[in-house]
């Protein structure tokens, strides 16, 4: 059972963790993130996001920058992330690595550090190894974990997993899940969500992502902690080439359980070479 003792700053880090997870985590394995679009080459882009929150739990707001440099058998990640929220603030840096063992297999690693703010994890590690199936190698799946360790003493450790089809007509259908236990009080929590990428040249993509689940648990005022309950969270999202080497994005969120909502916009600019 966890206890109620957890600082408040330990347990705002649990709520920081899911938007982090969507906004930096590569979490499609091939080469792109999520909601990056598929659009070829290297790139390095910079967003402004802001979101609201209800029931008066202090808005989010802040920019991202990440770095994106693929080559034949490695791809390189790397983002550094401003975040105000909760009425906090702090920043986070981290780096990736997708290294290609042949056309079918390849194993993606990653870690994140944050400076030691409340609403951002004092460090995060994943680990997913992929295998690529099908004559066209059309199919995807991966499995791996990942280790989050907040600046308190509050710690979680999942398992990861993720089935991928690379359709006709530049269109990517992606279904991940996610098992958590955290830790002190070993609750256990897990989510789904589903992912599809149209592509349909190489100068624009359109992202969609739907998820959901259980969350083990996270602050409701400075005394009280809800544990287990439900949440959805929905994402769309477009970019566009407007020339060879500039591209711009935008990007729309929600976030709904029992108790408040977050909605908000992401503003980015991406240069490709």
């Amino acid at each position: 059972m966890l206890r109620l003792s957890l600082s408040v700053r330990a347990m705002r880090t649990r709520a920081a963790a899911l938007v982090l997870t969507a906004l930096l985590w590569p979490q499609r394995s091939d080469a792109q993130a999520p909601l990056a679009g598929g659009l070829p080459g290297s790139w390095a882009e910079v967003n402004a996001f802001a979101q609201r929150v209800t029931n008066d739990f202090g808005d989010w707001s802040g920019a991202y920058a990440r770095v994106v440099n693929p080559r034949a058998m490695d791809t390189f990640y790397g983002e550094v992330l401003a975040l105000r929220g909760f009425r906090e603030q702090g920043i986070q840096v981290g780096a990736a690595h997708r290294h290609d063992w042949n056309a079918r297999l390849f194993h993606v690693i990653g870690v994140n550090v944050g400076d030691g703010s409340p609403i951002l994890p004092r460090l995060r590690s994943d680990a997913q190894v992929g295998l690529r199936l099908g004559a066209r190698k059309e199919w995807q799946v991966t499995g791996g974990g990942s280790y989050v360790k907040s600046p308190f003493e509050l710690y979680d450790v999942a398992a990861t997993g993720s089935i991928a089809w690379f359709a006709p007509k530049a269109l990517l259908l992606e279904v991940s899940g996610r098992y958590n236990t955290s830790q002190p009080g070993t609750i256990r929590s897990h989510r789904l969500q589903g992912v599809s990428i149209l592509t349909p040249s190489p100068r624009r993509s359109f992202s969609v992502r739907v998820g959901g689940g259980s969350e083990g648990w996270q602050i409701i005022s400075a005394n009280t902690t809800l544990r287990r309950f439900h949440s959805q969270e929905y994402a769309l999202a477009w970019r566009e080439k407007l020339t060879t080497q500039w591209a711009l994005s935008l990007q729309g969120d929600r976030y709904v359980n029992p108790f408040f909502s977050r909605t908000g916009v992401t503003l980015g600019v991406a240069r490709y070479w």
